[in-house]
């Protein structure tokens, strides 16, 4: 199916109506267990970089499911869902809306789940949401952004089901979001221009010695880091995908000054993959407090069954060496 087909549309010509579809290439069914099922549908409700926490869940009409939305600013969200109408697997009703300081929002949504394709090999999602008055509705859309909030969810939901029905959920990779108070443009340039990845790119304490850029398809982000030891070290990237100003993947790896892949450098990272296929994704933070919201996935590129193991493991290394990386970014952004 082209992926056009799948981007999500949003339809705002009733004052008091936010309209979003999605077409996602997953039967039906699957689609329906994810948005229904408690086991599943906390793994991927809400827009990029939230996560959820239920609470209860009573899957009938009259029960209710109350969570927490956690974004990736810090900030938690009291939420509620009241099912009004269950229809398996064609359509849903229920009211949405707050809990505690949460409250001030409130409104009825239809999701549709309709079997297109041939044989019904994929589905369309039609989330309606219907606001008491449209005061209400563009409270939604200004406050809590709840347009580029809703596409999030069903691009969410697209990977969720995609990730269901390939089985591919034994190696989750190493993920890390933080939200940036500056405009996607202006972190895009943070990310793909040698000058500033001088200035930030490396955990806390390290210093960048040298830089070239070729950004381009299977071009090189090369660079020399001195470590706070004194120890330097060379690395390469090799661009994959580049679609300013939303998504950079790259192959990482430890490098030499001539840019040759070279083994990890350093004791007791003899298992450490070569290879790392990394994917840097920007989206508009859809949360109260603006701005971009950065993550950050990475897994072996072509690694063996040892070396995806031993990466599995270090995942809590990586996380404290990107978190300071990340923050040198907030401060370079915040100049």
């Amino acid at each position: 199916m082209p992926a056009d087909h799948r981007q999500s549309h949003a339809n705002l010509d009733n004052p008091v109506e936010i309209i979003i579809c999605r077409t996602l290439n997953t039967p039906r069914e699957l689609v329906w267990l994810a948005w229904t099922d408690p086991q599943h549908v906390s793994r991927w409700w809400g827009p990029a970089g939230f996560t959820t926490t239920t609470h209860s869940m009573e899957f009938r009409p009259g029960g209710s499911w109350r969570y927490t939305m956690h974004g990736p600013d810090g900030r938690d969200y009291g939420c509620r869902v009241d099912y009004i109408e269950i229809n398996e697997p064609t359509r849903l009703i229920y009211k949405l809306g707050g809990e505690g300081s949460d409250d001030a929002v409130s409104f009825r949504t239809e999701v549709t789940f309709e079997a297109v394709g041939e044989n019904g090999v994929a589905t369309r999602v039609t989330m309606r949401s219907i606001f008491p008055t449209a005061e209400a509705r563009d409270f939604v859309i200004t406050d809590h952004r709840a347009v580029e909030g809703g596409k999030q969810h069903l691009a969410n939901l697209e990977d969720y089901v995609a990730s269901m029905s390939t089985g591919d959920d034994n190696e989750p990779p190493f993920v890390i979001s933080q939200v940036f108070n500056a405009s996607r443009e202006k972190v895009w340039d943070a990310w793909t221009v040698a000058n500033h990845l001088l200035r930030w790119f490396g955990p806390k304490g390290s210093t960048m010695l040298q830089t070239t850029m070729d950004l381009r398809v299977g071009g090189r982000f090369h660079y020399c880091m001195r470590h706070p030891d004194g120890r330097e070290m060379w690395g390469r990237w090799v661009f994959r995908t580049i679609n300013q100003p939303d998504t950079l993947e790259f192959i990482s790896s430890f490098s030499n000054p001539s840019g040759e892949l070279t083994p990890a450098p350093f004791q007791g990272l003899d298992d450490f993959p070569p290879e790392i296929w990394s994917t840097v994704t920007l989206v508009d933070h859809a949360g109260k407090s603006r701005g971009t919201l950065v993550t950050l996935a990475a897994r072996p590129f072509n690694g063996t069954k040892v070396q995806r193991e031993f990466f599995n493991k270090f995942h809590g290394s990586l996380h404290q060496g990107w978190a300071g990386t990340l923050q040198q970014l907030a401060e370079f952004l915040g100049d």
